[in-house]
């Protein structure tokens, strides 16, 4: 008869040590663990244990084969020979050897028999999901197969392959003196062609107020000092060119004025200029507007061969009574306006005070002390990703903060796109670059580019992160994938 007893075990990094009794409590499994190493080496590693009441008979053998199962594909392990007493003296006798032999050893009856079996295969994808089983022939005198039965323990599941990537930021230099500016516009109304400010005048206690409410921002904070203002005023394309230049001129001249007598400033604190015709601001307008002709107004407006007053005429005929009525209305007034800037110095903050700030005005930080914060966080915390959004915010054109911003994208395993979008406003050469979006590669499988990346940013210099990364990408180009 034939004997078959099957024993599966989970392929995890570390089994618990708990002992499995099979075959009618005759054959006992301790102290197993299956791992899978980085250069995707399988050890499996148990003790096999023959109770006292396992009894094989003296002209027996009994061949334990461990193997792996799975999807119709089976890979055998090398077996474990137990001799009867008489067999084991006639194979001696005999010299007779076993292919693919762990070991082999005489069955002591009533004795409890301990085999400690490790070795070391190499990993196969479907693997991952196998059973593994222990088969045990037992034979006669005349090899005569007797007996078989079975017991299924568990199903593997080996981890997919986790990389564990380099991944690089930069530390922001501090600044020297740390500028910072607000910027607005106010839309003051003016009797025809007068350039006395009226503050009760339709809109103008509105618009007066947003200027005064961003320089008292300014002048009402302790960590901040204003360093100076300045205006620029514009006015409509309606009417003469000349007219227009006087207009612009002196309404911008009443509006420094004003704001100089309201804070009693010193008159150098603030600088202005004028443009007579916003014709910027006229093109936006047009470009996204709905007119029936805005492509031959805008021909126009291009027309460097026109007299201005005469173009600003040929446009009011080619848009119609209708049309140029809209603009009138609904474009010109948007062109009067005043542009401000209020340019003001911050001072240095510690870190408690740093992590108070950047919720509340984070602007007033510099991109060196909302990297100090970032860094007294747990890296991939909330409040670690947090600060690197914010430091993106305020300083959206900043190569840094954008190879930062990516870099926390990367390492919360987040959408690779936005990483992406971040590291496009990087500096390409720096070595951080480089680094990162090569560890971006390797996550989406581009192993060639990925190897590109990392060895040109070890020459740019970035020696440590690089040099990881390498192996990473090693780990996975053995990794496989059938």
């Amino acid at each position: 008869m034939k004997k078959i007893l099957y024993i599966l075990f989970c392929l995890l990094p570390v089994l618990n040590g708990n002992a499995q009794t099979l075959y009618k409590n005759q054959v006992r499994i301790e102290k197993e663990s299956i791992t899978r190493s980085d250069d995707n080496r399988l050890t499996i590693n148990l003790d096999i244990v023959l109770q006292t009441n396992l009894k094989i008979a003296s002209n027996n053998v009994a061949t334990l084969t461990p193997f792996l199962e799975a999807d119709g594909q089976t890979k055998a392990l090398p077996s474990i020979i137990v001799y009867g007493r008489k067999r084991n003296i006639v194979n001696q006798r005999n010299h007779k050897n076993f292919e693919n032999t762990y070991t082999v050893i005489r069955r002591k009856q009533t004795e409890e028999q301990k085999i400690s079996y490790l070795i070391q295969i190499p990993f196969e994808a479907w693997m991952r999901t196998a059973n593994m089983k222990l088969n045990i022939d037992i034979c006669g005198c005349c090899d005569i197969l007797e007996e078989n039965s079975g017991e299924l323990i568990t199903r593997l599941n080996i981890s997919p392959l986790k990389l564990q990537p380099s991944i690089a930021y930069i530390t922001p230099q501090a600044e020297g003196v740390k500028h910072r500016a607000v910027e607005g516009s106010a839309y003051l109304d003016f009797p025809v062609n007068k350039y006395i400010i009226y503050p009760e005048y339709r809109r103008n206690t509105i618009e007066l107020a947003k200027i005064r409410a961003t320089i008292d921002t300014v002048r009402n904070d302790k960590n901040t000092t204003l360093t100076s203002i300045k205006i620029h005023g514009y006015a409509s394309p309606e009417g003469g060119y000349a007219n227009n230049t006087r207009l612009a001129e002196e309404r911008t001249k009443a509006l420094v004025d004003y704001v100089s007598s309201y804070y009693n400033f010193d008159k150098k604190l603030i600088t202005s200029e004028s443009t007579p015709e916003d014709w910027a601001g006229f093109r936006k307008f047009v470009a996204t507007s709905s007119l029936d002709k805005k492509d031959e107004i805008l021909r126009l407006m291009n027309d460097e061969s026109l007299d201005i007053d005469k173009k600003e005429h040929a446009i009011a005929k080619l848009a119609g009574p209708q049309g140029y009525q809209y603009i009138l209305d609904t474009c010109y007034p948007a062109l009067r306006h005043s542009d401000y800037t209020v340019n003001y110095t911050v001072r240095g903050f510690n870190l408690e005070e740093s992590k108070e700030i950047i919720n509340k005005r984070p602007q007033l930080l510099s991109l060196q002390e909302i990297y100090l914060v970032a860094q007294s966080y747990e890296p991939g915390s909330e409040e670690f990703n947090h600060s690197f959004l914010v430091a993106a915010t305020m300083f959206p054109d900043d190569p840094i903060a954008n190879l930062n911003a990516g870099a926390m994208e990367i390492q919360k395993s987040g959408d690779m796109a936005v990483a992406k979008k971040h590291l496009a406003k990087a500096d390409p050469k720096a070595a951080e670059t480089l680094n990162n979006l090569g560890v971006i590669a390797m996550l989406e499988g581009d192993l060639e580019t990925a190897e590109i990346y990392f060895k040109a940013a070890k020459e740019a210099g970035l020696h440590a992160q690089a040099d990881a990364n390498l192996k990473e990408l090693k780990k996975k180009q053995n990794y496989p994938t059938k």
